[in-house]
């Protein structure tokens, strides 16, 4: 077991059911283990077209796929700040998904690594003004 991993059960609880919901740390988690209802993204994304217009034809879309997650387990902290660097230089947009009410990703990382990666609009996004992002009125992020 990870050393970081024993501070992080101790805190969430059973992580099949944890205390709280880990994506926002002011609600119950209401679905475990995710927290979340995502069964419309589930019968989407298994639909025939979607999966047609993919490309991937005959997969069996999970939410949560153990192979997967294992596969990965090597990856998590690999730097794509050098490919993030290229996208942006190309002139495409690229979007850091973080809240600060986030208890799974870890969005001090994700600020930092966001204002030191070098790309040719680096000064005008660092001296952008300061905006809500609101959905309906209601302050998201």
């Amino acid at each position: 077991m990870d050393i970081c991993q024993i501070p992080v059960d101790v805190i969430l609880g059973n992580p099949i059911k944890p205390r709280f919901n880990v994506y926002d740390i002011r609600e119950k988690c209401e679905k475990p283990p995710l927290c979340y209802d995502l069964s419309n993204a589930d019968k989407l994304l298994n639909t025939a077209s979607v999966q047609e217009e993919l490309g991937v034809t005959g997969k069996k879309w999970v939410e949560c796929a153990k192979d997967v997650h294992l596969a990965l387990l090597l990856d998590w902290m690999t730097d794509l700040s050098t490919k993030v660097t290229g996208i942006l230089a190309k002139g495409i947009d690229v979007l850091g998904y973080y809240g600060d009410k986030d208890f799974i990703c870890n969005w001090r990382g994700g600020e930092a690594w966001t204002n030191a990666v070098e790309w040719p609009g680096q000064d005008s996004f660092k001296n952008a003004p300061y905006k809500n992002w609101t959905v309906n009125g209601v302050a998201a992020g």
